[in-house]
């Protein structure tokens, strides 16, 4: 039996919410709300009053990128060149637009792509190229976006899970940046997405246009998706709880999968099977967007800057210590999640659990974007190589220093105890 105090209390998924966010968005389920107001308001905390930028706010990433490919409309069978690690869901968006998504090798230390990978599967069919930027790993892409501006390709950034300030500095050369704010994301709204069109009147007008014949999501839903959340983020957040609900769960109910409840808490939509893309057409709902605003105007970047500096110094260890952080090697590194790769996750997960590191192996939806079919395309197998085995940690904004430092000690200490049993690891 563990006890109490070997369990460190953190988990590798944490809500980045506070109740007084909560309380203070309470009162647009029950009056009235002018959506042009909180508009302008996000607006102009994230554009400065630039001409040449335009915000769209949306239900989530997927609904502003079905947005974008319906408005541009390309013929079907078009390609779209994109870095080789994302969600499902995102693929799917392409490919129900009739695009084919073209994904590239994704270098395991900046979490990035070269040049010469988007040249290599460039075609007279290519119109566009997507960079996701994963873990809250930005690496730089300029090279790539320049070249793909010369080519008068349509550019466009996923940043669903690189936020890391509403003003935060992004390349002029962008077409399309789309950011989320879903339930585990960093300031989290528990949905929404805002996305920035440059340079484009035209293309902004036809995707407001389009937006503004879908209904909206219902308040009813929302509020629904809130309740959901406040289990996990009462049993995530606090250290208290945490720590003494895992003891029970670990001791007296091993056999419940506690992780895999928490996860399908806080999981996005319920898709509808009959036409999926349906389930992003709506419009956002007054209490998001009064929730988005309120979290454009209250994130604390100071907060977030220290809170990297202790996750910096976790890395560190683990690097000394032989491991692989993905995206270490980013200039200015952030993280949303904590991903290292290790030679055997699983028993690595189990250890470190018996120990009371409540690390976790399924806490994403992140996959392989698999290539088409057809002997022109390659599959990403290099990415593959290192992604199928990395493992989450339990470090996060929220973690204290002396935590992170146990959690990654104990991590390299774990994976060289198991490396000594079998040398082949």
């Amino acid at each position: 039996m563990i006890k109490g105090d070997q369990i460190v209390p953190y988990s590798a998924l944490y809500i980045d919410m506070q109740y007084r966010h909560l309380f203070n968005t309470l009162w647009a389920y029950l009056k009235p709300v002018d959506q042009n107001k909180y508009i302008q308001e996000i607006e102009q905390i994230w554009l400065g009053g630039l001409k040449n930028q335009k915000i769209l706010i949306t239900l989530c990433v997927r609904a502003s990128t079905d947005l974008v490919l319906q408005a541009l409309n390309w013929p079907p069978g078009s390609e779209v060149i994109i870095t080789g690690i994302n969600i499902p869901d995102m693929i799917q968006v392409l490919r129900l637009n009739g695009i084919i998504p073209v994904p590239v090798e994704v270098n395991p230390d900046t979490l990035g792509c070269t040049l010469d990978s988007f040249k290599k599967f460039y075609t007279e069919k290519t119109k566009g190229i997507m960079i996701s930027y994963v873990f809250g790993a930005k690496f730089d892409a300029t090279e790539i976006i320049d070249w793909a501006k010369s080519k008068g390709l349509f550019i466009m950034e996923d940043e669903a899970e690189s936020f890391v300030a509403p003003n935060a500095k992004l390349n002029p050369n962008v077409d399309f940046s789309t950011f989320s704010f879903g339930s585990i994301k960093t300031c989290s709204a528990f949905g929404g997405s805002i996305s920035v069109i440059r340079n484009n009147e035209a293309l902004y007008r036809k995707m407001k246009t389009l937006q503004e014949s879908y209904p909206k999501w219902s308040q009813h839903n929302y509020f629904k998706r809130t309740l959901k959340n406040l289990i996990p983020m009462i049993l995530l957040n606090s250290q208290k709880i945490n720590r003494s609900s895992r003891w029970v769960f670990i001791n007296f109910f091993s056999n419940w999968d506690y992780k895999e409840f928490v996860v399908n808490s806080i999981r996005g939509f319920q898709k509808n099977p009959s036409d999926i893309l349906q389930t992003y057409r709506f419009r956002v709902p007054d209490p998001m967007l009064v929730m988005l605003a309120l979290r454009m105007k209250t994130f604390d970047v100071d907060q977030f800057n220290i809170a990297t500096q202790r996750q910096l110094a976790g890395q560190k260890i683990l690097i000394k210590g032989g491991l692989l952080v993905p995206g270490h090697a980013v200039e200015d590194r952030k993280f949303w999640l904590y991903p290292v790769v290790v030679p055997d996750p699983e028993k690595t997960y189990k250890i470190l659990n018996s120990r009371g590191i409540d690390a976790y192996m399924g806490v994403t939806q992140l996959d392989i974007v698999e290539s088409p079919i057809g002997s022109s395309y390659q599959y990403p197998n290099n990415t593959l190589s290192y992604f199928k085995n990395i493992l989450y940690l339990p470090i996060h904004q929220n973690a204290d220093l002396k935590s992170i430092q146990i959690i990654c000690k104990q991590v390299v200490e774990v994976v060289d105890m198991l490396k000594n049993r079998n040398p082949k690891l």
